[in-house]
């Protein structure tokens, strides 16, 4: 039983793509990954926000009147038993 040279060459060419076709596949969702990292939508929730918060916790505690503590990260309003930020998950000060 002999092979024929086409279905030769297409094993050698699945043996070559799974070979390196499968190590490079993850290599560029590696890279991939490490790109996205540096995207302003992961910075965004990273806890390294620039802008104030104006969730609706935030117009919650201003209508209720209830004592609430800003975080110094983000600036979001927290409420009196909070002990992380509801918006960055920073620990807020006792």
């Amino acid at each position: 039983m002999a092979i024929s040279t086409t279905e030769l060459a297409v094993r050698l060419l699945v043996y070559g793509f799974v070979l390196v076709g499968a190590p490079l596949f993850f290599v560029l969702m590696f890279r991939l990954m490490d790109y996205a990292a540096h995207d302003t939508l992961v910075e965004q929730f990273s806890g390294q926000r620039t802008g104030p918060d104006t969730g609706q916790l935030n117009a919650y505690f201003e209508q209720a009147a209830v004592e609430a503590t800003s975080c110094g990260i983000c600036g979001a309003a927290n409420g009196p038993d909070y002990t992380y930020c509801h918006n960055c998950q920073e620990r807020l000060p006792d």
